[in-house]
């Protein structure tokens, strides 16, 4: 989509500037849509597809027939009626299941699941910058940041592994990865790197601390991640180290925070999270590792609103305030990029 724009303007040997006045709209909003950084408005493609001599479906509409993609690669159908976050990644809209904002609340949903696949519901947006990973706190960030227009900030809860192929995909802008700051995966070219966070990882639970021999037997049913979860891989290694078993009882969750509440409920044992996740429940934590949190940008969007905007919440005394509180949480190189 965003192509076309500049390709026709390009035939049509014109500057930005000289088809933002046939078009009559600004300057920066061309090189905004140019950029992918802009979903026009109705009014503005109608003027732009004018000036380019074509139809506002020749200029926008997206490639190859598929109007939606999942964020995850791996996600199901969900059930009629689900609330979807939407938004658009380069040239392609993309959704994910929401779920309640806070847990006592519903969210505020850009379409529901229908038979045909995802429907827009009425005022909806689909601009915004989408960020996959399971940092807790990226909600806080989101809540935070304006809730329409480019710098809004779609959260897609998942594993490490699983936010780097949609990111890979180009499903996602962006995502956050974790683990020890001398083993994290390989750093394409094509991605920059911001830190957030310094975290430990390791086991949350109530009462006594259940033994590694007995949680790698089986004995004792622990919540964990899945297999490219940043704790799951501390959690295999813990054990490892300890020369326990690996024949590990208990559900897989969807995130640290599931994995706490889980832990709270009395439903396992004990649960693969974090320090913060486990104190914001009040359960005691074990710690395996130290785990450096960094946000994996493509390139292609590090302009995009909706970076500076996630990194300056991120980074403002409101929400480094709550992180603190929270404890669990070292914040002396948030914002900074990763360079090496």
């Amino acid at each position: 989509m965003t192509e076309r724009v500049r390709e026709r303007r390009r035939a049509l040997r014109w500057s930005q500037e000289e088809l933002a006045d046939a078009a009559g709209v600004s300057r920066q909003s061309v090189a905004a849509v140019e950029s992918g950084r802009q979903v026009p408005s109705v009014t503005a493609a109608i003027g732009l597809a004018a000036a380019l001599g074509c139809t506002v479906e020749e200029l926008f509409a997206p490639a190859g027939g598929d109007v939606f993609a999942s964020v995850l690669a791996d996600e199901g159908r969900p059930a009629v009626g689900t609330p979807l976050a939407v938004a658009r990644v380069g040239d392609t809209q993309v959704w994910a299941p929401l779920g309640e904002a806070d847990g006592h609340g519903f969210a505020l949903a850009d379409a529901v699941w229908s038979e045909r696949g995802p429907q827009l519901l009425d005022g909806a947006s689909v601009d915004g910058f989408v960020v996959a990973g399971c940092e807790p706190a990226l909600g806080m960030a989101a809540a935070a940041a304006p809730g329409r227009g480019a710098g809004r900030l779609v959260v897609v809860h998942a594993s490490s592994g699983r936010s780097l192929t949609a990111l890979a995909a180009g499903r996602a802008h962006a995502a956050v990865v974790h683990g020890p700051a001398d083993s994290l995966p390989p750093v394409p070219e094509s991605v920059a790197r911001w830190e957030l966070a310094r975290w430990p990882v390791g086991l949350a639970f109530g009462g006594s601390a259940p033994g590694l021999a007995d949680v790698g037997a089986g004995r004792v049913p622990v919540a964990h991640r899945d297999a490219g979860a940043g704790s799951e891989q501390a959690f295999r290694r813990a054990l490892a180290e300890a020369g326990a078993l690996d024949r590990v009882a208990g559900p897989v969750v969807s995130g640290h925070l599931a994995s706490a509440r889980m832990t709270l409920a009395g439903q396992v044992a004990a649960g693969v999270t974090t320090a913060a996740a486990a104190a914001s429940v009040g359960l005691d934590f074990s710690p395996w590792e130290e785990h450096v949190v960094q946000l994996w940008v493509d390139r292609r969007y590090v302009e995009h609103p909706g970076m500076s905007t996630l990194l300056q919440v991120w980074c403002s005394p409101r929400v480094s305030a709550q992180l603190r509180r929270l404890g669990g949480y070292t914040l002396s190189g948030a914002g900074q990029e990763v360079n090496a």
